[in-house]
């Protein structure tokens, strides 16, 4: 058990769910450590920590995915339960929505509202459970069609049918599992107002986010964990943002995440130089980028950021305008150019797009890199597996073994064997799409130390972020992306602000020159 008590006193509600001293291992390592959690009705309860802290562990707990080794947990009204599997939660009135949403994409909204509970389509009417589900969503989500199927929906509404399945039940506790990674502005928007109805209507609510600006604006409580641990539980109000980083990570992250930049050589020839830029997807694209810069790219959704990207990277055809890579000019037509050219994609779907996840980390550092480490046409594992143990110790990769497989590595350290793999490569124009999306607070610190020292060793660095603040922790100069063009690149100084840098992003601005 650790130290923390549970608040009962100073005139809260009671808890509507306890977790008390929660442990969980795993092949003999301990995930959680005697974890203590209370929920209370009306309130939400953000549960914060790093990848492996022990977060999502804990709520596959509570929602019947794992057994906890020891550990009670008592629910409102009912005492003591056990929770064996998914369904006992939902009959609880116990839901999670996650990335991993657990729905049947072949049924339609209805069907998956009330999954198993229908007892066969002959014992209970197509019409009492449709008549249910639109009750449902008459308030919760209107615009969804009781008779869509789940398949043709969009992921914010596949969301409010696993919502609306918890409801079905009674449901008093929703936990929401790192909700807004696939979701745009306006999704999160909707989302975050979903949240605000549950939460008026009484219902007890977890939430679990990398993203500290989330957590401010939707919680009232606050438990961090790490390494299985609880460390700090309390109102959200009695800590800062920097207090709550630097109990997720254990260490102070005040003057990594805001380290100075380093100043480009202003008067040194533009590695990569783009002008007059146009594909299916980009209207007009114009900028330079030297060694030891780091360029920004600010845009809404949909604006056109990863498509100049993709062009860059040959993935898009370019129908017009010209790119010169070290003042020579080069025809980008397939990703093979841009890698002969020294240029690396950092995509934002790491797990879809720069991995494979049942390989070992080894393997991984090598995709791309085959010619490298093969002689007369036979692979040299030896010199392989040398390198890559080099990189691990620089970039400071972890676990530090090379055959483990990378699907076992936390978001950051997977970053980093991309990262790596590219700059054995020989990789000059560094091209980062949200490279921070998925990472916690510590691994973010680590990745932008990374970024910082790539552009100090003579880099050119391009960055896509929709975290604001992370362009202006990072870039020197920032690119507004608006409806396929680059309307303007801006000098990133001291007076810029994120409300700014959100204004010009939303309206565009006008060009210069």
């Amino acid at each position: 058990m650790n130290n923390l008590t549970l608040e009962t006193g100073g005139g809260l509600p009671p808890p509507v769910l306890c977790m008390s001293g929660i442990t969980k291992s795993f092949a003999g390592i301990k995930a959680l450590k005697g974890v203590d959690v209370a929920l209370r009705g009306g309130e939400v309860h953000a549960l914060l920590g790093e990848n492996g802290a022990g977060k999502s562990t804990l709520v596959k707990i509570l929602f019947g995915v794992f057994r906890c080794d020891e550990g009670t947990i008592d629910l409102d009204g009912i005492g003591r339960v056990t929770i064996s599997e998914p369904r006992d939660a939902l009959a609880m009135g116990i839901g999670m929505v996650s990335q991993e949403l657990s729905l049947v994409p072949q049924l339609t909204v209805a069907q998956n509202i009330f999954l198993g509970r229908t007892r066969g389509l002959g014992i209970v009417p197509r019409a009492a459970y449709r008549q249910a589900a639109a009750e449902i969503l008459a308030d919760l989500a209107p615009h969804l069609d009781v008779d869509a199927s789940v398949g043709s929906l969009g992921m914010a509404d596949r969301q409010l049918v696993e919502i609306s399945r918890t409801l079905a039940r009674g449901g008093r506790i929703i936990v929401f599992d790192e909700p807004t990674s696939s979701l745009t502005p306006n999704e999160q928007e909707r989302l975050f107002a979903v949240i605000d109805r549950l939460r008026a209507d009484g219902k007890a609510i977890v939430y679990i986010s990398h993203r500290m600006k989330e957590i401010r604006q939707l919680c009232d409580r606050v438990t961090v964990l790490r390494d299985g641990v609880v460390v700090a539980s309390g109102p959200i109000g009695g800590y800062s943002d920097q207090e709550l980083n630097d109990l997720v990570a254990g260490r102070k992250l005040a003057l990594e995440m805001g380290a100075a930049r380093t100043s480009a050589k202003r008067d040194a020839p533009p590695l990569i130089e783009v002008k007059g830029l146009r594909t299916a997807r980009v209207r007009h694209a114009e900028f330079a980028i030297g060694p030891g810069e780091i360029l920004g790219f600010a845009g809404l959704t949909g604006a056109g950021r990863s498509a100049i990207f993709r062009a860059l990277f040959g993935i898009d055809r370019i129908e017009s305008g010209e790119i010169r890579i070290s003042g020579r000019l080069t025809r980008l037509a397939r990703p093979i150019d841009a890698m002969k050219a020294g240029i690396a994609l950092i995509p934002e779907d790491r797990r879809g797009q720069a991995i494979v996840p049942m390989m070992d980390l080894v393997s991984n550092f090598g995709l791309g890199n085959h010619d490298r480490f093969t002689r007369f046409g036979v692979l040299t594992g030896r010199k392989r597996l040398h390198e890559i143990e080099r990189y691990i110790d620089d970039m400071h990769i972890r676990p530090n073994t090379p055959n483990v497989e990378i699907r076992d590595l936390s978001g950051g350290n997977q970053q980093k064997v991309v990262i790596a793999r590219w700059l054995a490569n020989g990789a000059r124009i560094l091209l980062f799409d949200e490279p921070t999306r998925g990472i916690d607070v510590g691994a973010k610190a680590e990745i932008y130390a990374l970024v910082r020292r790539l552009a100090a060793a003579g880099a050119a660095v391009a960055v896509i972020s929709s975290e604001l603040q992370e362009l202006l922790v990072l870039s020197d100069r920032i690119a507004i992306v608006h409806s396929g063009s680059i309307k303007r690149v801006i000098d990133n100084d001291n007076s810029l602000t994120e409300e700014q840098l959100l204004g010009l992003a939303a309206g565009g601005g006008g060009c210069d020159g």
